[in-house]
């Protein structure tokens, strides 16, 4: 599809949308369905135009909670849906949205999941070596949830118009009509987490995601 028609289309769409003077207005209107019957580009078309996929590479062969709690915040930090595809290829998270929130949101993810994945780490081999390995991971896993929650607490959510989110869910309808909703498993139940998740919270609340203003470039996004 030709992007130079693309935008000749939206912009034709926006003066119909904007304009005070009515002939104007119809105008406008005509000369975007005239280019859309010409060059067979569909109203559906023009709006997947602006909805953009982002991706990144990752590893996870179970969806614990606390890694479906960090897809969660990343989803509605930024206003996005997150989808774990796998190939032959590998793994990775598609992040799908209006631009330029994909992009946002992926690289909000490369900053912050290493940080979350390296600290769990450390609280693990920070336990007493008389903990069950499945104690000592359960505390990780809470330990990681609370991280979540420590950031989460900071966040407001990214809010999709009506219009936005259904031309979001219709796009990931077409394009990923087979996906599936990976459920969520928790580890270690009935272990003893003790003050795991309140210490995952402090540790998370030491981090925070100030997200761009009016689409500002994805360099102006700080993550910490």
């Amino acid at each position: 599809m030709d992007k130079r028609i693309l935008d000749k289309i939206k912009k034709c769409l926006a003066l119909a949308k904007s304009a005070t003077n009515e002939n104007e207005a119809a105008a406008a209107m005509r000369s975007a369905q005239a280019l859309m019957e010409k060059h067979r580009i569909s109203a559906e078309d023009v709006g997947f135009s602006n909805i953009k996929e982002a991706s990144t590479p990752v590893k996870i062969s179970r969806v614990v909670s606390y890694k479906a709690n960090f897809i969660g915040l990343i989803e509605r930090a930024f206003g996005v849906d997150a989808l774990l595809y796998s190939s032959f290829l590998g793994s990775e998270i598609r992040f799908i949205g209006i631009q330029p929130q994909p992009e946002l949101a992926a690289y909000c993810w490369d900053v912050l999941w290493p940080k979350m994945i390296a600290e769990r780490s450390a609280y693990v081999a920070a336990q007493s070596n008389r903990c069950k390995r499945s104690t000592k991971m359960a505390r990780g896993d809470k330990f990681a949830e609370g991280w979540v929650n420590g950031i989460y607490a900071q966040i407001t959510d990214f809010a999709r118009t009506d219009a936005e989110q259904h031309l979001v869910d219709a796009y990931t309808n077409k394009h990923y009509p087979s996906r599936g909703t990976a459920k969520s498993m928790t580890r270690g139940k009935k272990a003893n987490t003790g003050s795991a998740a309140r210490d995952g919270y402090n540790a998370g609340k030491q981090h925070s995601i100030n997200r761009p203003i009016n689409g500002e470039s994805q360099r102006k996004l700080a993550v910490r």
